[in-house]
């Protein structure tokens, strides 16, 4: 009898033993699985980063009031955010505009013109590629496509997203996709009385 015990003591911590060795083999190829997942999913929130950092910043500038509007204030913003998004200030012909977003401000002086000032961001094609019409539209509320006063254009007409009564975000995108998937090459914001 006391052998019998025994035995089925030892195959019970074989068993066990067989059990844990499976459960650790299991795990350790587990953590190496998550450690490639890990390492695919900091290339995407790279590019979704980008992209995030520059919804925040055409954010920042549509908070600007239009008192604040003007080039030293959007050359400070430029200032807070140079360390995360490559940003120029226009300048002629002084500029990388495939690898840094190009940022060009402007006065209305006409009194009859309701559009006060605006800016002009146009983006390289590493953020482009990142940054869809449904992102905007997500971030900043619906869309509002312009018709053509004459036939069909070849290039699309910029959407816009009226953001304020002051304020309103005009998107021109490549024609390569359905409008909500659309990679957004130039932003423009308009200001308003």
């Amino acid at each position: 009898m006391k052998s019998l015990s025994f035995n089925s003591k030892i195959g019970h911590t074989i068993i066990f033993t067989f059990i844990i060795s499976c459960f650790l083999g299991c795990s350790g190829n587990q953590d190496h699985h998550q450690k490639e997942e890990s390492k695919l999913q900091l290339v995407d929130n790279h590019k979704t980063g980008i992209a995030d950092l520059f919804l925040n910043y055409i954010d920042s500038l549509v908070k600007l009031p239009l008192a604040q509007f003007n080039e030293p204030h959007i050359q400070a913003l430029n200032k807070k955010f140079s360390g995360k998004l490559k940003l120029e200030i226009y300048h002629d012909e002084k500029h990388d505009s495939e690898k840094s977003i190009v940022v060009q401000y402007y006065k209305n002086g006409e009194k009859r013109n309701m559009i006060k000032a605006g800016v002009i961001c146009l983006i390289p094609k590493p953020i482009s590629d990142s940054l869809r019409i449904a992102d905007f539209a997500s971030y900043f509320g619906s869309i509002k496509e312009e018709k053509p006063e004459i036939g069909i254009t070849a290039q699309p007409l910029p959407v816009k997203i009226k953001v304020s009564d002051s304020t309103t975000i005009k998107l021109t995108f490549n024609n390569h996709e359905k409008l909500d998937q659309a990679h957004v090459i130039m932003v423009e914001i308009l200001k308003y009385n």
